[in-house]
């Protein structure tokens, strides 16, 4: 059986590959407006080229960390071990990102989202839920 935490903690993974692909389409959609204007506004093909390629790969970088994400959302779901451990380092990688802005601009954002951040990891590190991946 799967404990609470563990869904908790696959419904935020799967919440965050959502964003990262919301994200990634918007930059993607915005970097494909802002080609057009620069079309329509200057005969600069470079910079029309650079911005294209840029915001694409961008976007496509997006697109391809949301699948990560989802697909570790639901090796949380299903238990598995890699999963796991992938998380650890994603969320230990958020929480040091999530110090610097904490450091930079403390906001209540910042504060919640390190605590969340601990908790996780704190969580996952639990004998008893690390035995629960091992043997599922």
């Amino acid at each position: 059986m799967r404990p609470l935490g563990v869904s908790a903690i696959a419904v935020l993974t799967w919440l965050r590959g959502a964003m990262y692909a919301l994200g990634g389409l918007a930059l993607i959609g915005i970097v494909h407006l802002s080609t057009r204007l620069i079309a329509a506004a200057a005969t600069d093909t470079f910079l029309e080229n650079l911005i294209a390629r840029l915001g694409k790969a961008l976007g496509i970088g997006a697109l391809l960390v949301a699948v990560l994400y989802i697909v570790v959302g639901f090796g949380l779901w299903e238990l598995k071990n890699w999963a796991r451990v992938l998380t650890l380092i994603f969320v230990a990688l958020w929480f040091l990102v999530g110090l610097v802005g904490l450091v930079r601009h403390p906001t209540s954002w910042h504060v919640v989202r390190a605590v969340v951040d601990v908790v996780i990891l704190a969580y996952l590190m639990l004998p008893n839920v690390k035995r629960l991946f091992a043997t599922a």
